[in-house]
């Protein structure tokens, strides 16, 4: 997913957040960086929702959301993500309400952050974690989104997709690294140039959603956690299907 390219609906949406009260923030108790860091012994999987992939343009406007994400907490998913942008996705912040309220997991905001006040809306709506993206702001304001996150025990994922912003996420401060690739498409060679880049000790997740037991078997060992979406989206046994996935 290019991130970067909801920019323009991002900044339709702070301007709707003028008035979020900081206040009324608490801190997050789930902790999402224990849940996915597996130094690189294993793959986490985060359960990644959503009901329309712009990718392919399949939608899944019947299924359950909060039931799937429970019985993704059930199958002890590392995370549950929730894509929130409404016009490319069709899922929004009242999914990722709903879905927070009804689980145990860790709870992953999939969006464009630009600004503090998406962050504290985020948690106000019961985000655990959200993502940050190195090329859609400068270091400065990137290094200010870590402090507001890290204020609210949010953790923040920011996310590179070429090694001029690796130095940037480090320059940052950045601890969990998310990998995007600008196709949209899992990148294995790009996967392979960054994670070479970061340093061994932070925890880095695919951000390209995975759909076969062979691309999770070739991320083992490269990185700590991986997106799983459509595959999930499509089954009756979510339980069954992540099991046959990380065999």
């Amino acid at each position: 997913m290019d991130w970067k390219s909801l920019h323009a609906a991002k900044q339709a949406e702070i301007r709707q957040l003028a008035s979020v009260r900081v206040s009324e923030v608490t801190p997050s108790i789930r902790n999402f960086a224990q849940y996915v860091t597996t130094h690189k012994q294993d793959l986490a999987l985060i359960a990644a929702l959503k009901r329309v992939d712009p990718q392919t343009g399949r939608s899944w406007n019947d299924r359950d959301l909060v039931a799937l994400a429970q019985e993704c907490d059930d199958a002890e998913v590392g995370a549950i993500a929730v894509y929130t942008e409404p016009s490319v996705f069709g899922t929004s912040m009242d999914d990722l309400r709903a879905v927070s309220a009804a689980v145990s997991a860790p709870v992953f905001r999939l969006d464009l952050l630009v600004h503090p006040a998406q962050i504290h809306h985020a948690r106000l709506c019961g985000a655990d974690a959200v993502l940050l993206c190195a090329d859609a702001v400068d270091t400065a304001a990137l290094t200010n989104l870590l402090t507001v996150a890290g204020s609210a025990h949010v953790a923040a994922v920011v996310a590179v997709q070429s090694e001029a912003e690796v130095e940037q996420a480090l320059a940052a401060g950045a601890f969990i690294w998310g990998i995007a690739s600008p196709s949209g498409r899992l990148d294995l060679a790009q996967i392979a140039t960054l994670t070479a880049a970061i340093p061994p000790r932070k925890t880095i997740i695919a951000l390209e959603e995975i759909s076969t037991p062979g691309e999770y078997a070739a991320l083992r060992g490269k990185v700590d956690a991986v997106l799983v979406g459509n595959g999930i989206l499509d089954v009756p046994d979510v339980r069954a299907t992540l099991a046959k996935l990380s065999r």
